[in-house]
């Protein structure tokens, strides 16, 4: 079966892999892993996080919201910086800047925690970072391996990480887990700094489009603001009303601030053409099917079984439901990439964003055993690993070489945003199907919210059909 040349550059390279290279992808995957174990840190401490700095709910879960916040901003930044030549520098420092902010946590006081979250919203930028150094790197079938790996690395991340978070709470509490991810990022960092080379001479200087990131990160931010926190300001209120028209000024100057600079921050042109843009739509909407569906579970799997409906488990016993996940999510790609060959990438991407929805479909009718979550983990996981393995290859395929960081970047970008507002339509939905004085929603509200999820994910793969090109293959 003959597979067609992708238009635009020559990505992926036609030699062999160079010898060596197992320990660098190894080295690259521990850096993104351990900037999705650390950027998911604040999810299962919310409860734990409100009791020990004596404040509310809604104000513990800004711990959430302002790491989303930096991740959204500080990724396409760093991503643009990265096609430089100073990318193994800025992974360093991306890593040093989580440990430093771990570290943080550990001063007893509200803010300093805040100030620990936002640092560690770096480490959203791991993945275009790592796969702009395997890019360069790297070559044949081990390019391609590596770059399904680093893409499911957030899935496998939050996997792995939360048994270990809800481990560490309960021996000593969530201090302790800030002080593993300070070992972990520092740990990552030297590694990187011994094993990753340094950029070649032929990667050029590049310039950084400074009023674009202040446009964007302005208008991303309120953005995300309104969609975090609509629900608990009220969709009418002031905050909500002033920020909104805000947001989308902001965001309209800076399309046409990129539009019009020789170096944008983000090539819009590159990231709508055809092809990429169907891949970045769908990443979105299966950020807001997978983020939103998973706090779904969660909170079922933590409800008090004396409500009528949930399982009454631990912080430990939720982490350990994500792990059929996050194996699924790492062992899946090689599957995917034997389908690729076959029927093409378009139909994988489609394939796995349908899986995705399956997956919330079976969770909205089966959700009273533990076995019930630990299933539809395992079919979300294959999902996620489906469908985020063949992302990087079909942005790398149709995105000139130096420009992979900041394209891959925007990608990461738009599933932490699809994420924020699956979030925030998820928590609406409760709070819609909570009755008046109730403390828990009722189960309607649980299956309303789970089969949103899935609409997301039906979206994503209806659009990956359409937008992509129909061809087999993505492999120039």
């Amino acid at each position: 079966m003959t597979t067609p040349a992708a238009t635009g550059p020559s990505v992926v390279r036609t030699g062999p892999a160079r010898g060596g290279d197992t320990g660098l992808v190894v080295c690259l995957a521990f850096a993104a892993l351990t900037g999705a174990i650390v950027a998911g840190l604040g999810s299962p401490i919310v409860w734990e996080v409100a009791q020990d700095r004596s404040v509310s709910i809604p104000d513990a879960q800004w711990g959430l919201i302002i790491t989303l916040v930096v991740g959204v901003v500080g990724t396409p930044v760093l991503s643009r910086l990265a096609d430089g030549r100073l990318r193994k520098q800025l992974l360093i420092g991306a890593l040093l800047l989580v440990a430093g902010g771990s570290a943080l946590a550990l001063v007893p006081t509200f803010p300093a925690l805040l100030a620990a979250r936002a640092f560690q919203g770096f480490g959203y930028a791991m993945v275009p970072l790592t796969v702009s150094i395997a890019r360069e790197q790297l070559e044949g079938v081990v390019l391609l391996r590596t770059l399904g790996v680093l893409s499911t690395s957030v899935a496998v991340g939050v996997g792995l990480g939360n048994p270990a978070i809800g481990l560490c709470v309960m021996v000593g509490g969530y201090p302790v887990a800030f002080g593993l991810a300070v070992v972990v990022a520092a740990s990552a960092a030297y590694w990187v700094w011994r094993r990753i080379p340094v950029s070649g001479a032929t990667v050029g200087e590049v310039r950084v489009d400074w009023p674009g990131a202040l446009l964007l990160g302005g208008g991303l931010t309120a953005t995300l603001l309104v969609v975090a926190r609509g629900d608990i300001w009220g969709w009418t209120s002031a905050p909500v009303l002033g920020l909104a028209p805000v947001a989308l000024v902001l965001l309209a100057l800076w399309v046409v601030v990129e539009l019009r600079v020789a170096a944008p921050l983000v090539d819009l042109r590159l990231t709508c053409a055809r092809g990429v843009l169907g891949v970045n739509l769908a990443a979105f909407l299966l950020g807001i099917g997978v983020f939103g569906g998973v706090t779904v579970v969660i909170l079922v799997v933590q409800r008090p079984v004396d409500t009528g409906l949930g399982l009454g488990q631990s912080v430990f016993v939720t982490g350990l439901l994500m792990l059929p996940m996050a194996l699924a999510s790492f062992f899946s790609p090689p599957g995917a990439r034997w389908l690729e060959v076959r029927l093409g990438s378009r139909a994988v991407l489609a394939l796995g964003a349908l899986l995705v929805a399956a997956a919330f479909a079976v969770f909205a009718v089966l959700h009273s055993a533990l076995w019930h979550v630990a299933l539809m983990m395992l079919v979300l996981g294959i999902g996620i690993g489906v469908a985020y393995s063949v992302m990087p290859a079909l942005i790398v395929a149709r995105t000139p070489e130096h420009r992979t960081a900041s394209a891959t970047g925007i990608n990461q970008v738009l599933r932490l945003m699809g994420g924020a507002v699956g979030s925030a339509v998820t928590a609406a939905v409760l709070s819609t199907h909570t009755p008046a004085g109730a403390v828990h929603p009722t189960v309607t509200g649980y299956v309303a919210a789970a089969l949103f999820s899935c609409g997301g994910a039906v979206v994503a793969a209806a659009l990956a059909g359409v937008l992509l090109p129909p061809r087999p293959g993505t492999r120039p």
